[in-house]
């Protein structure tokens, strides 16, 4: 196994069983390196349900009394429902500014183009399923020279 960035062969991944055209899914960390083994997620979180939860606070007042009940909580899950759904994004970026400093993984529907806008919001981990001959372009990782905005990053 190699441990370039982005040097991401067929043979050094896992392949998705039961699918009609053989997928494979890789986990990479924020520089983009492929994590052979990313051990167990301690919790998942969907965002839709967590946000839902206590109307009556803002997300991040949700968020610091979620994360001071977790205790000892070292790799967290976000789920990303569907491409256009923003709040993983949001929990995410909550989770770091209210003191999270584990592991935070991006899973479910994320592709290379959103690796950058979820690194920057404080995911250190990112689940991609990719198709047959399909690599991981490296710029992905910093696909401006410059940003507008502040960020985490």
């Amino acid at each position: 196994m190699t441990t370039d960035t982005f040097a991401v062969t067929l043979d050094e991944v896992l392949t998705t069983p039961g699918d009609a055209v053989d997928t494979v899914a890789i986990v990479c960390d924020a520089q983009g390196h492929q994590v052979p083994a990313p051990g167990t997620i301690d919790l998942t979180l969907e965002p839709a349900d967590f946000i839902a939860q206590h109307d009556n606070l803002l997300t991040f007042e949700k968020v610091q009394a979620w994360l001071a009940a977790q205790g000892d909580v070292n790799r967290i899950e976000i789920r990303v429902p569907k491409f256009t759904d923003g709040r993983a994004f949001s929990v995410a970026s909550r989770l770091r500014e209210a003191g999270y400093t584990g592991e935070l993984h991006a899973s479910g529907d994320i592709t290379q183009d959103v690796f950058y806008l979820l690194r920057r919001v404080g995911f250190s981990h990112f689940h991609l399923v990719l198709q047959p001959g399909e690599t991981l372009d490296p710029a992905v990782l910093r696909p401006f020279g410059a940003w507008y905005h502040t960020a985490l990053d």
